[in-house]
C-alpha cells in the first residue's frame, strides 16, 4: 500500500488518538467545550435566523466538527477507528483521499444534526466519531449498489471480500442501530450513527449520479 495514498485517513485517526491522550495524559475531558450540545446548536440555529449571531452561537457551531474527534475511553475510540480504517480505506481508494476527508466532515456533521433533532431538549454533550464512520458505511453501500466494484482489500479483512458482502455488513449494522433506537441509551447517540449513514448514501447517490461508472469517475480525474 502507498503512505501517501490515504493521508487523510492516517490524519484523521492521528488527531483522534492524539487528543484522546492528552485527554488522559491531562486527567480531563474534553467533551464539555467540544462536544455536540443540542440545546446550544438549536439555540445557535435560532440566533441565526434572527440575525444575531455571537461568538458563542460560532462556537456552538463548531461542535459539530470538534465533537467527531473526540471519544469517551479507549472501548469507544478503538471501535470507531477500526471501522473508520476500514471503510475510510474502501472510500478513499474510490473517491480519493481528500474527497472522502470532506465525506468524513459532512457524514459526521449531518449525524450529529440529526442527533440533535431527535434529542431537542439535551443538555448532553455528543461525542464521537460513530456518525462519520457511518457515513463511510454508507457511502461504500451507495456506491457498491451503483458501480461494480473491485473485491476489497484492506487490512484486517483476511482476504479479498465481495463489495456487496461487506456493503451489506454495513447496511446490517444500521438497521441494527435502528432497531435498538427503540430502546434506546442516552449515552449512545443512535441518531447521529442513522443521520451519518444516510448522509453517506446521499453523497454516494450524487456521485453516482453524476459518474454512472467507476471507470467514468476515474476517467474524470476525480480519484485523487
Amino acid at each position: 500500500m502507498n503512505p501517501y495514498r490515504h493521508l487523510s485517513i492516517w490524519g484523521i485517526i492521528a488527531v483522534a488518538v492524539l487528543v484522546f491522550a492528552a485527554e488522559q495524559i491531562r486527567e480531563t475531558s474534553f467533551a464539555e467545550n467540544g462536544g455536540a450540545v443540542p440545546t446550544l446548536v438549536r439555540a445557535a440555529a435560532s440566533a441565526l435566523v434572527q440575525g444575531r449571531l455571537s461568538l458563542d452561537d460560532m462556537q456552538a457551531f463548531a461542535t459539530l466538527v470538534t465533537s467527531i474527534f473526540l471519544h469517551g475511553d479507549v472501548e469507544h475510540i478503538l471501535f470507531n477507528m477500526v471501522f473508520l480504517w476500514t471503510f475510510g480505506i474502501l472510500t478513499s481508494d474510490l473517491l480519493g483521499q481528500w474527497r472522502a476527508l470532506a465525506a468524513f466532515i459532512l457524514c459526521g456533521v449531518g449525524g450529529a444534526i440529526v442527533h440533535i433533532l431527535l434529542n431537542p431538549s439535551s443538555s448532553a454533550p455528543m461525542i464521537g466519531a460513530s456518525g462519520a464512520v457511518c457515513g463511510f458505511e454508507g457511502a461504500y453501500l451507495g456506491l457498491a449498489l451503483r458501480w461494480q466494484l473491485p473485491y476489497a482489500e484492506v487490512w484486517p479483512l483476511a482476504h479479498p471480500v465481495p463489495p456487496m458482502q461487506l456493503g451489506g455488513f454495513a447496511l446490517v449494522g444500521s438497521v441494527d442501530d435502528m432497531l435498538l433506537m427503540a430502546n434506546h441509551d442516552e449515552h449512545i447517540a443512535y441518531g447521529a450513527h442513522l443521520g451519518g449513514f444516510l448522509s453517506g448514501v446521499a453523497i454516494a447517490a450524487i456521485v453516482t449520479t453524476v459518474y454512472p461508472t467507476l471507470h467514468a469517475y476515474e476517467r474524470a480525474g476525480r480519484k485523487n
